[in-house]
């Protein structure tokens, strides 16, 4: 990950994927409604509305895992989207 942007290197990105596509991301966090709002906010201000949500708490209620799967246009909406996540307050990790 570059420590700039917190994301992968633009060059993995651009070697692995084929732009436009369809990159998944998830985040770890609480399962608190200000975590699932800042990570739906994250998403959109990336991407707009070219983005699925999809949510799993885990077994004892405290944790979750927001996967959002990118109908990503260029490599700089992937990056933006991580910057963004990672600003959200809460979040754990990200894959």
């Amino acid at each position: 990950m570059s420590e700039s942007t917190k994301a992968p290197a633009r060059e993995l990105l651009e070697a692995a994927h084929r732009f436009p596509c369809e990159y998944v991301i998830k985040a770890f966090g609480p399962a608190h409604t200000e975590f699932r709002s800042g990570v739906g906010a994250a998403a959109h201000a990336a991407v707009g509305a070219r983005v699925e949500v999809s949510e799993r708490v885990g077994s004892k209620g405290n944790s979750i895992c927001i996967t959002l799967t990118l109908a990503a246009e260029t490599v700089d909406e992937v990056i933006l989207a991580y910057e963004r996540l990672h600003a959200v307050p809460g979040l754990r990790m990200i894959l």
